[in-house]
């Protein structure tokens, strides 16, 4: 079989796969249809005033206290308001290292809505039409492992390339600088390169995705993904509460960065407010630190007082005998280097411990469950990068 012959048979593997999929998302029954429709209304709220962006996304900037996160059964009754920010900062407290490894000339990436963003007490809430609220529900759940081919023998699925810190010792938070790419993934495939926590079977991350079956298009976009208790969504929609007036989450990022060229990157943390518990989310730009929301610790169970694993670094998913994405730069590591202009990377890896912030512990383990992708975990180079992780593949595991 020729390789045209082969790749138009995969193609249609897979188109038959996700419209088999969305199919059975779609046909619903009128219960269903009822309840969808008043999921929309309890996602777009009444509106201060509409952004649309140069890639025809748009933003309803919604009163803070009609966002989403509200409509949460554990967050009907809360003191919370726009100006919530943590009422004290981790702090790093060992010396810097001088760098091992050459200085990379890497930039911040853009991120923000055009024209000033919103009005300051609302906040940024993409809108949502009906079968875009059912494919986020489809993208959910998969990323949830509630769909998942990887429980069928011999299918690909879901494709991990990160490193783990798994030490006995409480969490209180997870931070590092990502390199932000763009690599190639039709839907329902998926690539994410992201920071993490976990406690069980709950978790909280943020990071960069290319996912075109959740956005509609294939540019890259922060993410944030929330798994507490029985509910699990995607950005603003199942409990993280949105601050930040001109910063979405979901929204694209640009510039990307260029193999063996220009590098950006952004900065986010994860980390637990010592008095309140809640888990703050903080972008930071230029030094400057920019609170963009943060999940109240009453929708976890098991997170709601620390979190017991952290990781940094990158996950795919692809369909039933289709090759999976590309992760990171979407190429071989370059093992034998230390080379952050090719290898996507999360510098700066950093835990934090009783609003300390500190290296990964002894113990930081590799997880790839796949050749076609590799994580190689560099540890204190010093400089700017101090804990320094690459990952990444081209992906085609099968």
């Amino acid at each position: 079989m020729g390789l045209g012959v082969l790749l138009s048979y995969l193609l249609v593997c897979y188109l038959f796969f996700y419209c088999k999929c969305m199919e059975g998302y779609k046909k619903l029954s009128k219960e269903e249809d009822l309840e969808l429709e008043e999921q929309l209304k309890r996602l777009n709220k009444p509106t201060v005033k509409s952004i649309t962006t140069k890639y025809g996304d748009i933003y309803d900037c919604v009163d803070f206290y009609k966002q989403p996160a509200f409509d949460h059964p554990l967050l009907k009754n809360h003191n919370f308001h726009p100006e919530m920010k943590p009422t004290s900062t981790p702090r790093r407290v060992s010396p810097k290292k001088k760098s091992r490894i050459p200085k990379l000339d890497y930039k911040p990436v853009r991120i923000g809505l055009e024209g000033g963003g919103c009005p300051l007490g609302t906040v940024p809430i993409r809108r949502t039409v009906k079968d875009e609220l059912i494919t986020a529900k489809f993208h959910s759940e998969l990323h949830a492992s509630k769909v998942n081919p990887l429980d069928v023998p011999g299918f690909p699925g879901v494709h991990y390339c990160f490193a783990r810190s798994q030490a006995a010792i409480d969490y209180h938070g997870v931070g590092g600088t990502l390199s932000i790419w763009n690599l190639p993934a039709q839907a329902p495939q998926y690539t994410v390169g992201r920071i993490k926590l976990r406690n069980g079977d709950e978790s909280m991350e943020v990071g960069w995705t290319v996912n075109p079956g959740l956005y509609g298009d294939t540019r890259t976009h922060l993410y944030t993904y929330t798994n507490a208790s029985q509910s699990h969504c995607y950005n603003a929609q199942c409990g993280y509460v949105h601050l930040n007036p001109n910063i979405p989450v979901g929204g694209a990022l640009e510039p990307v960065s260029t193999y063996n060229g220009q590098i950006y990157s952004i900065t986010l943390s994860i980390y637990q407010d010592a008095a309140t518990k809640d888990w703050f989310l903080k972008l930071f730009t230029n030094g400057t630190g920019i609170n963009l929301g943060f999940w109240p610790h009453k929708i976890f169970t098991n997170l709601g007082n620390k979190a017991t694993q952290a990781e940094w670094g990158g996950e795919v998913f692809s369909p039933p005998k289709i090759p999976s994405p590309p992760a990171g730069s979407g190429h071989v590591l370059i093992l034998e280097e230390e080379d952050t202009a090719r290898d996507a990377y999360s510098a700066n890896s950093h835990i934090m411990v009783n609003n300390t912030i500190m290296d990964p512990p002894v113990g930081v383990v590799k997880i790839v469950d796949d050749s076609n992708y590799a994580v190689l975990r560099e540890g204190d180079v010093g400089g700017d990068f101090h804990y320094l992780i690459f990952y990444g593949g081209p992906g085609g595991a099968t």
